[in-house]
């Protein structure tokens, strides 16, 4: 039987704590002042993977091999919850990924303001059936884009002033503003290699104008300093959300 070979690499849909207006049990953060953290870190929880992942025999008999994207929220009493496939490979081995996420033991839950909150992450776990042609980490680390990494690319002035910029250069649509429409506008974009702002899209909106607003604000954003991974600059998505509220003006969400 070929050597079974499984490559485990910690993505996290990177969202910048802003402030909101709702508080709940079921509210979902991405990225949160105290993170998650799996018993024993990151290095403990891709040996926990590795050593309970089984190659489903059907797949090994067809040679199907594949990355299987899975998301799951670290919940506030540290259990894994809400896992499903983002994007799948083959049905018995995304279901095979899917049983290992879920049988993952309890974390140390993520704490935002103090208070322990949920906290979503997105895993790719790599399937590979031929271990002479093992994936050289080098080679992934320059075709992937990341979610978290190492040394996460840093806004100029960090967080703070990050937040400063958007809100001082939203500027409220005057057709929004008459029609009294307020909302939270989803943009994704990626942190290149050196530092540009690329790959800018919404990925949950409220208004069109809206939108465009919020779109063109994050497309000026100046360079960061870019992300690193294993000492090499990286490509890293980012998920922001950006809170229209006529009573504020406008501002980045909080939470």
């Amino acid at each position: 039987m070929k050597r079974l070979e499984f490559l485990l690499l910690l993505m996290l849909a990177a969202i910048i704590a802003i402030p909101g207006n709702a508080q709940n049990d079921e509210e979902v953060f991405y990225v949160v002042e105290e993170m998650p953290e799996f018993q024993g870190g990151e290095k403990a929880m891709r040996k926990y993977i590795a050593d309970n992942i089984k190659y489903p025999e059907e797949a090994q008999k067809d040679n199907i091999e594949g990355k299987v994207f899975i998301s799951f929220v670290v919940a506030k009493d540290g259990n894994v919850k809400d896992a499903f496939i983002e994007r799948g490979v083959a049905p018995s081995i995304d279901k095979e990924a899917l049983r290992v996420i879920n049988s993952l033991p309890k974390w140390k839950p993520g704490k935002q303001r103090g208070e322990t909150v949920n906290v979503k992450f997105t895993v790719p776990i790599q399937f590979k059936l031929n271990g002479e042609n093992g994936i050289d980490e080098a080679a992934e680390t320059e075709k992937v884009i990341f979610r978290m990494v190492e040394e996460m690319p840093e806004f100029p002035g960090g967080e703070k002033t990050m937040r400063k910029y958007i809100a001082d250069n939203v500027q409220y649509p005057e057709t929004a503003k008459e029609k009294g429409i307020e909302g939270k506008v989803f943009v994704t974009f990626t942190v290149s290699k050196n530092g540009n702002i690329k790959n800018a899209k919404v990925v949950r909106g409220v208004d069109s104008s809206l939108d465009k607003e919020a779109l063109r604000v994050i497309k000026s954003m100046p360079d960061w300093t870019p992300g690193k991974q294993r000492g090499k600059k990286v490509d890293v998505e980012f998920t922001l959300p950006i809170n229209f509220s006529l009573g504020n003006k406008k501002e980045l969400q909080k939470n």
